[in-house]
């Protein structure tokens, strides 16, 4: 279903005429158990503040056509709630409405839920619209605060004056996400294939002031502060953070043009803790100091970086992604074996049964390593790890020797290589 949303922008007194709606609890009762979109209704000022993911245009009256996802419940453990399509409850709803919504609202009304600036622009007082704890059910609502209580019930955000809707895949189910006790970002986080994804720059927006550049051909975001930066690239596995690099474990998302991250990897980038209840579709974030966050050149020794790095390459450039980040595994389960040398470069070069790694016979120990041989090597220095098992590892196809899969536990495969305990 798609509908056509017109902005208009509230600078006139003609807009303070706005036909109006006296809504009763009953009514919104409703709304909060079968929301839906009217197909146009008459669109909020650029009153929200703050950058936006994408950038958003702006002008006295715009239009955008998109498509609607509005939750609603579900059967089964309370909060759980299916991003579902809205079709077989949006007319109902709609002819309801029209039918619910008085033409006028007195001024004394609009001016309790308005904002005047110096310079003369109108804007709608959100703390009266949207918080719980100011709701009055028995206030006069207007079309446009009725439109407004609806996007706090659907995933659908207001930047800019430009609406914009997440056209979530099909299986997302919402997420309960709070902060410090206050719940944040309503209709805005999904659990997506088991991940709990999160609006990178509006969930970074809430530990501080960022910088936000959004380049639109690359689909990458860069967002800077004091002591911090992050990049984000859709499409990718992780997020770079000071240089740092973090393993997502799943793909960045891009939803109806805005970037989504994985919620647990942005709490790392913003050195907050976050805990995610499974099964109940809810998770709780604890503050930390973004600025705290190390940089590379301070978090990974650079020796253990250098030599990590260099094996990589050797040894499994051209294999997948995942399969570069195991042989860097292999290694660093090695170094906390005691089996074998307790450092990175005492493994590499170790020689106790024989040249353990045929990289090191040849020489292209020391060729310069691919870039995504140092990522993964910053991956593993991390601490992700695919298996705290894997010891040993070989191509069967090139190996001149099978004793590893004879003798040796298996535990994976990855491109050309098995991977054994």
């Amino acid at each position: 279903m798609k509908f056509t949303l017109t902005h208009v922008h509230r600078n006139s007194a003609t807009d303070r005429t706005t036909a109006l709606s006296r809504v009763g609890a009953i009514l919104l009762s409703a709304l909060l158990v079968f929301p839906a979109m009217l197909p146009s209704v008459a669109a909020l000022g650029a009153s929200a503040g703050g950058s936006t993911d994408a950038e958003v245009s702006s002008g006295s009256k715009t239009s955008q056509t998109m498509d609607v996802t509005v939750p609603t419940t579900l059967s089964g453990k309370q909060g759980v709630r299916a991003l579902a399509d809205p079709e077989s409850v949006a007319t109902e709803l709609t002819d309801t409405l029209s039918h619910r919504i008085p033409p006028e609202a007195s001024p004394d009304t609009m001016d309790s839920l308005e904002n005047t600036s110096p310079d003369g622009d109108t804007t709608l007082n959100e703390d009266a619209i949207l918080g719980e704890d100011n709701f009055d059910p028995s206030l006069p609502v207007t079309q446009e605060l009725l439109a407004r209580r609806m996007e706090g019930l659907m995933d659908l955000q207001a930047r800019g004056g430009t609406r914009i809707y997440y056209p979530w895949p099909s299986g997302a189910m919402a997420v309960d996400l709070y902060k410090d006790g206050r719940q944040i970002l309503k209709g805005q986080v999904a659990d997506i294939g088991g991940t709990v994804y999160v609006p990178v720059q509006r969930f970074a927006d809430l530990f501080g002031s960022f910088k936000t550049v959004y380049t639109q051909a690359t689909e990458q975001v860069v967002i800077t502060g004091a002591n911090l930066s992050i990049t984000v690239k859709v499409g990718d596995p992780y997020i770079t953070v000071n240089e740092r690099i973090f393993y997502t474990g799943k793909k960045v998302l891009s939803l109806g043009g805005w970037i989504f991250v994985p919620l647990t990897s942005m709490c790392k980038a913003l050195n907050a803790t976050v805990t995610i209840r499974s099964g109940y579709y809810d998770a709780t974030v604890t503050s930390g100091d973004p600025t705290k966050v190390k940089w590379a050149s301070e978090y990974y020794d650079s020796t253990d970086l250098y030599w990590l790095s260099r094996i990589i390459s050797a040894e499994a450039r051209g294999e997948p992604f995942t399969g570069q980040i195991a042989v860097g595994n292999v290694v660093l389960n090695r170094v906390r074996s005691s089996q074998f040398p307790n450092t990175v470069k005492g493994v590499v070069f170790d020689t106790k049964y024989g040249v353990q790694f045929s990289p090191v016979s040849s020489g292209t120990i020391y060729n310069t390593p691919t870039s995504s041989a140092v990522m993964a090597a910053k991956i593993c220095l991390e601490g992700y790890s695919l298996s705290t098992q894997m010891i040993y590892f070989y191509n069967p196809s090139i190996a001149t020797s099978s004793w590893i899969g004879r003798t040796r536990p298996y535990i994976m495969t990855i491109g050309n290589h098995k991977f054994y305990g």
